[in-house]
């Protein structure tokens, strides 16, 4: 048996670690890596007899010897659709499976639960708050935690009984028969659209989650989003709405609470108090909702949900308060990689003199849509990296002023100045001008023009401020 795989980052060697170790692995069976940077290596290969590296220096080897040999190719989300290997695969109708698909076919136990969170915003957090409630409950043993969110799902399918992952879009590509028990879409705004045709495909993409339910699955939908609620009555399963309409959402927020009217599902309904919730941003409720549900529904306790949420801290790099430089307060939101994340994060910042730092790579996005949030949060922009141009096309004649900056410290830089001069406040009275400005780093846009990843951009966008702030002592007094 000869396999490939396609990809050999985190994804690529964990799927490599599995098939090595797997008994019915024969001494003549071949597996193959191919990946596009990687160096010819055998590094964390534990024997090379059968194996073979290749990348783009020898796929010619790969091409013209083995690749009509190939029975079965694992890709990574890395991938794209289009590349010329999974090209020439599907000529040759070699079966392409993602790590995910994979992984469910080869789970020992088939009656593990599956839990799945996706969506366009909030995935992380939502799993993170999920995390924290099974850590919490003792099950860390027992319930494996991860996908997209650090750990791939093929590292834990030997050890533990159930699984919550965190799903992207890319790795929903390749899914056949892969089915969760209980599934919730966020929402679906703009994004990818440099690996999507359009918006519809990259929505569909999404959907595909839920292609595969039946009637005894539950579909956690978000009332508040367009794309999430009309799955309501389509997947074949049990749907439940969360949201801030109590006349429309099973699970709904009000009176400082989470409401969670699931009694013909799990048996009872509850109530999660968020009294001793320091952030109660939207964004953080709809998360925190989506999470409650989840988590219920899998068995953890109410008392177990709100103290794990109340020990909650936001993630970094999502809105997350970096310090204050006098009366201007810096805020890191560099997760935000696509326009909607963008709306999002302003919804915190009303009433508030603010300054956006934007651009980044360019994803094919349409940035119109920002022009009404911004002029109703922001007094300026400052555009930065691949997508200068581009937003400054659309942004023109929008009233919002618009600053040009070479690199991460000439934005933070600007962008205090702008603040420090133009508040009009009185600088003299200390309780008037604490927190009377913000800097916002929410470029709508991904890294990769000038970063490795938005933790590194939101990690130098800190080191930025540092430095203003070593320089601007003064200020503070």
């Amino acid at each position: 048996m000869s396999i490939l795989i396609l990809g050999y980052g985190k994804t690529g060697r964990a799927v490599y670690d599995y098939i090595d170790t797997a008994e019915d692995l024969c001494e003549k069976d071949l597996i193959i890596i191919y990946d596009d940077t990687a160096k010819i290596s055998h590094a964390g290969v534990k024997s090379d007899k059968n194996v073979l590296f290749f990348n783009k220096s020898n796929e010619e080897v790969l091409v013209n010897k083995y690749l009509k040999s190939v029975e079965a190719c694992i890709t990574s989300p890395g991938i794209e659709r289009n590349h010329k290997l999974i090209l020439m695969l599907k000529k040759y109708n070699v079966p392409i499976y993602g790590e995910i698909e994979f992984a469910y076919n080869n789970r020992p136990k088939k009656d593990s639960k599956i839990v799945c969170i996706t969506g366009t915003n909030g995935k992380t957090t939502t799993a993170t708050l999920c995390k924290s409630a099974i850590e919490k409950a003792g099950l860390s043993g027992k319930t494996f935690i991860g996908g997209n969110l650090g750990i791939p799902f093929i590292s834990g399918i030997k050890d533990y009984d159930d699984f919550f992952l965190e799903i992207s879009s890319f790795q929903l590509e390749w899914i056949y028969d892969f089915k969760p028990d209980i599934a919730v879409l966020l929402n679906v705004e703009d994004d990818h659209l440099d690996r999507y045709e359009n918006f519809d495909e990259y929505r569909l993409t999404k959907y595909k989650l839920f292609k595969n339910l039946r009637s005894r699955d539950i579909a956690v939908l978000n009332y508040g989003d367009y794309n999430s609620r009309i799955l309501r009555g389509v997947t074949g399963s049990k749907s439940v709405l969360f949201g801030f309409d109590e006349s429309k959402c099973d699970v709904y927020y009000k009176d400082d609470s989470i409401n969670l009217r699931l009694k013909e599902i799990c048996g009872f309904d509850a109530r999660i108090s968020l009294k001793n919730i320091i952030d109660k941003r939207k964004f953080v409720i709809e998360d925190m909702m989506a999470a409650a549900c989840l988590l219920m529904l899998y068995g953890i306790s109410p008392d177990t949900i709100v103290s794990s949420f109340e020990e909650y801290r936001l993630l970094k790099h999502r809105v997350e308060y970096v310090g204050n430089i006098g009366n201007i307060e810096f805020y890191d939101d560099s997760k935000a990689t696509n326009p909607a994340a963008v709306i999002s994060a302003l919804r915190s910042f009303a009433g508030k003199n603010a300054v956006v730092i934007l651009g980044g790579k360019d994803k094919g996005f349409n940035y119109e849509s920002l022009i009404k949030p911004l002029k109703e949060a922001v007094k300026a922009c400052v555009l930065m990296g691949e997508t200068k141009d581009i937003l400054i096309n659309t942004l023109s004649g929008s009233g919002i002023d618009l600053m040009e900056a070479d690199d991460m410290c000439d934005a933070v830089k600007k962008s205090f100045d702008f603040l420090n001069n133009n508040l009009i406040i009185n600088k003299n009275d200390k309780e008037a001008a604490e927190g009377a400005g913000a800097v916002i780093l929410s470029p709508a846009s991904s890294s990769f023009d000038m970063f490795k990843d938005y933790n590194e951009r939101g990690d130098v966008f800190k080191k930025c401020y540092r430095n203003l702030k070593e320089n601007f002592k003064d200020i503070e007094n």
